[in-house]
């Protein structure tokens, strides 16, 4: 005969059931909360990071140093103050890096020897058309930017974008032995491709300050044509950068002084008129100055007396002669 429950056991399961019942609903209410205080990250599989944190960090301490640089390098070839500062360092596709640019860019295509590929050196609208404006006399005002680029434009940036590599090799240096060069020049960035649309390239982003005007210039490198380098690149960062900065700095500021033009004025010699006579001097004149011609003379560079000269000749052409270098 099957066993017949008593009324305490029946009160029993029954309480049993109902405390169940309110730890699995404690336990659904309980489980959105838990999932809501975890971080969750977006991963795109079919774009994976080829370039690592660290390595994106020391690629963008590289060209802190290159903006550096190339600011006090292009302020003393532009008679006026010109600041770059590294805006942002970012990986995405070289389709994606077409898309953000303007049309009117001036779109300068890189061969980075000894590496095996291209990269990009693009200047916007706004800052070239300042660049020419001030390298062709004027303030540095960006005017009628709603335009391409014309070929003797180009040309004249191109001065510009060649001092920019030649600083750009001195920053690689420790990297490799860079001898980065201009291969060609458009006004539209849909002319030129270098790589597959698809392909992962890192992206430096330049901002640009001349006078009143701002503007960015874009460095494109493509990933594929930089893994040879990319392990030499995330080491350097953290292994020599702390040793050498401040040698290397030094460095830096020496090779930039050398650069800056300085001014040489060599005095003949002194007389006094009045302002009569002064008024009524005409060609062919002659002036009897108070010194000999083998006197020592004064030499002037940037207003500061430096040495003394004595005047002379070599073959057709005049020439000086110093003697005392005046500390």
């Amino acid at each position: 005969m099957p066993e017949i429950l008593s009324q305490e056991e029946i009160d029993a399961l029954l309480n049993n059931i109902d405390k169940d019942e309110e730890t699995e609903q404690q336990t659904v209410e309980e489980a959105p909360e838990a999932i809501d205080t975890q971080k969750v990250s977006l991963y795109d599989f079919r774009r994976p990071d080829k370039v690592s944190k660290e390595q994106i960090r020391a690629i963008k301490n590289l060209h802190d140093k290159f903006a550096r640089n190339f600011s006090s390098k292009l302020s003393a070839f532009l008679r006026s103050i010109v600041e770059i500062d590294v805006v942002s360092v970012d990986q995405m596709t070289y389709a994606e890096f077409v898309l953000s640019l303007s049309n009117n860019v001036s779109f300068n295509v890189i061969n980075l020897a000894p590496l095996e590929g291209n990269a990009v050196f693009s200047l916007e609208p706004e800052i070239g058309f300042a660049l020419v404006d001030r390298l062709l006399g004027g303030f540095g005002e960006s005017i009628n930017i709603n335009r391409p680029f014309t070929d003797i434009e180009q040309s004249i940036l191109m001065d510009v974008v060649k001092q920019a590599m030649d600083e750009m090799n001195s920053s690689w240096e420790p990297i490799m032995n860079a001898s980065f060069s201009i291969v060609g020049q458009e006004s539209s960035p849909n002319v030129v491709q270098i790589v597959a649309p698809s392909e992962i390239v890192v992206l430096v982003v330049f901002e640009v300050k001349l006078g009143e005007t701002s503007g960015i210039i874009n460095w494109c490198m493509p990933v594929i044509v930089l893994e040879p380098v990319l392990n030499k690149i995330g080491t350097h960062d953290v292994l020599s950068r702390t040793k050498r900065v401040t040698e290397d700095r030094t460095d830096d500021i020496i090779r930039v002084l050398k650069e800056v033009p300085v001014v040489m004025d060599f005095e003949l010699g002194h007389t006094k008129m009045r302002v009569k006579d002064f008024l009524q001097l005409k060609e062919n004149d002659i002036l009897t100055l108070d010194t000999k011609t083998d006197d020592l003379l004064n030499c002037y560079i940037n207003n500061i007396r430096k040495c003394l000269f004595k005047l002379g000749k070599k073959g057709d052409n005049k020439a000086v002669k110093l003697y005392n270098i005046i500390s």
